[in-house]
């Protein structure tokens, strides 16, 4: 008993008609006329009278007609729904990201793509970028907006616009009030800076910065996340790079200054696991490179 069967007999009920309810359902009529007799076979009772007269509905098409209209609408919504599902409209959407992430255009992009898709249910997963990394290669997030190089051979990586890096010290150091530092004028002083365990490449570039000029950080503490590198300097624990995303997010007692030579930047991007990203992810990543665009600008 299949769905299109049961359309037609509902539109044949509707109309009481061959060749009208032929046409609404784009059939010829000794189509429609054998589907509704093998439906009739497969009840088990004649669903319709005819005559000269005309048609007429059968006291078991009575019966049949509410079960058999619910029945198509129950299809037809269900076809509605797989198709939104495949367009990326309803659904699940498991989004990770790191804290710096979130200091960029990721906030505005949930809030845009929950209003614009109502009926996608987005989980929002914070972690450092090793752990992302993880969780995408078990399938436990759909999308992931973390810092490269990634390690995991089966993810697919989107370059997302890399972060600056300035130099976060306390306001009332002796250096706040020059507009530019040198990496020289950095040499003994306490510096904070994340494990090389949460990201081994940014961590080996700031060193070689250091290096390029003679001079090793005197790393006095290793912190993670940079909000709490923040933290740190205004407390007075040292000075330590941060990105430009948080630098906006003022902090009372630290300031934020540009450094020369520049520092590394922190490469960002997006990543899902092979083969493909699912609809709604990929509607929510071509909305935060439409919020990357009008950034620039």
């Amino acid at each position: 008993m299949d769905i299109r069967t049961l359309a037609c007999f509902v539109t044949l009920a509707e109309d009481l008609h061959f060749r009208r309810a032929a046409e609404r359902m784009n059939l010829t009529q000794p189509s429609l006329s054998q589907r509704i007799r093998a439906l009739e076979t497969e009840v088990g009772a004649r669903l319709f009278e005819r005559d000269r007269r005309g048609v007429a509905l059968t006291s078991a098409g009575v019966a049949f007609l509410g079960p058999a209209r619910k029945a198509v609408e129950h299809a037809n919504a269900a076809t509605t729904q797989a198709l939104r599902a495949v367009r990326g409209e309803v659904g699940r959407l498991r989004l990770g990201f790191t804290v710096i992430a979130f200091y960029g255009v990721l906030p505005e992009a949930v809030r845009s793509f929950r209003s614009r898709h109502p009926d996608v249910d987005v989980d929002l997963i914070e972690m450092n970028s090793p752990l992302l990394e993880s969780a995408l290669a078990a399938g436990e997030i759909d999308l992931g907006v973390l810092h490269p190089p990634l390690s995991t051979p089966d993810l697919v990586v989107h370059a997302l616009p890399d972060e600056p890096l300035v130099l976060a010290l306390p306001s009332a150091h002796r250096l706040a009030g020059q507009a530019t530092i040198r990496v020289t004028d950095l040499d003994n002083e306490p510096f904070l800076l994340a494990p090389r365990a949460i990201g081994p490449s940014i961590y080996d570039r700031v060193i070689a910065l250091f290096q390029a000029e003679c001079l090793s950080p005197r790393v006095v503490q290793e912190v993670t996340p940079m909000t709490t590198l923040v933290g740190l300097v205004a407390a007075g624990a040292g000075v330590g790079f941060v990105t430009a995303g948080i630098a906006r997010a003022a902090r009372p007692g630290v300031v934020y200054r540009q450094v020369v030579p520049r520092p590394p930047a922190l490469p960002m991007a997006a990543a899902w696991r092979e083969p493909s990203l699912s609809a709604s992810g990929r509607r929510f990543l071509e909305l935060v490179e439409t919020l990357i665009e009008a950034s620039r600008a």
